[in-house]
């Protein structure tokens, strides 16, 4: 497992990165960090390359903002975006949950060929992207087990 800091335009996020195969974006959710994952990282770390940062204002990550919500969930999808470009992923699947459900939401609407899966957890319901497969999981674990079904080599 790595750990960096990586800088952005005008935002450094702690990012960690684990494993090997079609990359894996993990988001936290709201008052969360990074390590929210862990158990979940160490598992699809088998068989993807995870990475999992701290989005902007949270954890190790360095920025505050004080834009509003609509707009800051849109400066993390375009940190998102910017980050797993600069780790050499054209495209990925991203997860998130509450707060980074959203983000990777906004992600897939407005970057569709970037995201291959997006798996949104614990999140209100939005207009749904459009890459080629979505799932909604809600009420939180187990979800352990359907998630590595869902993101299997071969699955759209």
């Amino acid at each position: 497992m790595d750990e960096d800091r990586v800088d952005l335009w005008d935002v450094t996020l702690r990012v960690r990165r684990e494993g090997a195969g079609p990359p894996v974006l993990l988001l936290h959710g709201h008052a969360g960090t990074l390590d929210a994952w862990d158990e979940l990282a160490a598992l699809l770390a088998a068989a993807h390359t995870v990475v999992r940062p701290d989005l902007r204002g949270y954890g190790g990550s360095i920025r505050e903002t004080g834009e509003p919500w609509p707009r800051l969930v849109h400066e993390m999808a375009l940190d998102s975006l910017a980050l797993m470009h600069s780790l050499g992923h054209d495209s990925f699947a991203a997860v998130g949950r509450d707060l980074g459900a959203h983000v990777a939401a906004r992600l897939a609407l407005e970057h569709p060929t970037k995201v291959t899966h997006l798996v949104v957890i614990d999140a209100v319901p939005l207009p749904p992207p459009t890459c080629p497969t979505l799932s909604l999981w809600s009420g939180g674990a187990p979800y352990t087990g359907s998630l590595l079904d869902f993101l299997s080599p071969g699955r759209t």
